[in-house]
């Protein structure tokens, strides 16, 4: 047992719970997102126009880790004669209106009558406070709750006034939400708006069939490095790796609630890894209701690994992934290599 991993035994189970809930793994597409968003920070006010970037990605897959993740590095803080909010970011509530979301960002910078006025005059003002509060960068989160209401004059008036917003702070806006969002940028006759957002990233989970896992179980080995467990519970052997990326589809958010409720449940058992009946335990409780058509790979053997493969004839494909006896060579450890980087 390592130095580092026997420290745990003298910390309290709410110590231990605490890591495991704060922990953060980064990986390439991570990394190549938060560089695009600090290029937007940055290289604004080097251009005549500023930087705008467009986010997008299904449920789960970390789009609001990143905006978090980028966020904490520049908290507010308050000087002699003001307080300072480098990064003003808001999730858009939901139903979506341009009212609701002015509302809101009026009250993240501190307005004591953020609901009242028009439209028009709350936007006045929160132009004002951008400026006195010394905002940098605007990040707008689920953006998507604007096609939700359906309606062509909706989806024109917050078209119209996100263009008025860049034009009148001059600031870069970076919007995250579903892949459906995008359709705003595409309104006819606002293809200025597109220009603004030109810059825009997809975050996808995790594939198997690019590198045959590799990527996805070198997460699972950098993640597996920062549990408060004293034992190793090889999450990156391919025996495990394919038991996880059946039951997530690689997507981040499942994983990490099999790996945190599971940690919980060998904490709570005097336990120090992660073995099949707890992690099937975890699956039950916080995966098989949202994909009641799979089995439990935690106790069974027989599942296949699906996911989508770009075809000529466009047919989404799977592999047979039914997991057999590991060799030796798939048993032996899995370095973590250059692929992935972790803070």
């Amino acid at each position: 047992m390592s130095s580092t991993k026997s420290k745990f035994r003298s910390m309290t189970l709410a110590q231990r719970l605490k890591l495991v809930n704060s922990t953060y793994i980064s990986y390439p597409r991570f990394d190549e997102i938060l560089n695009a968003i600090e290029y937007c920070h940055y290289f604004s006010s080097c251009k005549d126009e500023p930087e705008c970037l467009f986010l997008s990605g299904h449920t789960g897959v970390g789009k609001t880790t990143i905006y978090h993740t980028y966020a904490s590095k520049y908290p507010r803080y308050i000087t002699s004669d003001r307080t300072v909010i480098p990064i003003l970011a808001v999730t858009i509530p939901s139903p979506a209106t341009v009212k609701a979301v002015v509302s809101k960002l009026l009250w993240q910078l501190g307005d004591p009558a953020y609901e009242k006025g028009s439209i028009g005059k709350q936007t006045i003002r929160l132009i004002g406070l951008i400026r006195d509060c010394g905002v940098q960068l605007i990040i707008l989160d689920e953006f998507q709750h604007f096609i939700d209401r359906d309606s062509a004059k909706v989806l024109k008036t917050v078209s119209d006034w996100l263009k008025t917003l860049i034009l009148d702070t001059n600031l870069p806006i970076v919007l995250i939400g579903l892949p459906e969002a995008e359709q705003i940028l595409k309104l006819k006759d606002h293809s200025q708006l597109s220009r603004r957002f030109a810059n825009r990233c997809r975050l996808s989970p995790f594939g198997w069939y690019a590198d045959s896992g590799e990527e996805f179980r070198t997460f699972l080995h950098l993640l597996e490095s920062q549990l408060p467990l004293e034992s190793d519970s090889n999450l990156s052997g391919l025996n495990l790796a394919r038991r996880f990326y059946y039951a997530s589809d690689g997507v981040v958010a499942y994983i990490m609630k099999l790996i945190r409720y599971g940690t919980y449940l060998a904490l709570q058992q005097g336990k120090e890894q992660l073995d099949l009946s707890i992690l099937a335990v975890a699956f039950e409780k916080y995966v098989h209701a949202d994909k009641p058509d799979k089995v439990n790979p935690f106790l069974s053997d027989e599942f296949e690994i699906y996911q989508p493969k770009s075809s000529s004839s466009g047919i989404v494909e799977a592999t047979n992934n039914r997991l057999g006896t590991a060799s030796k060579k798939t048993r032996a450890k899995l370095k973590a290599s250059s692929v992935l980087t972790t803070r």
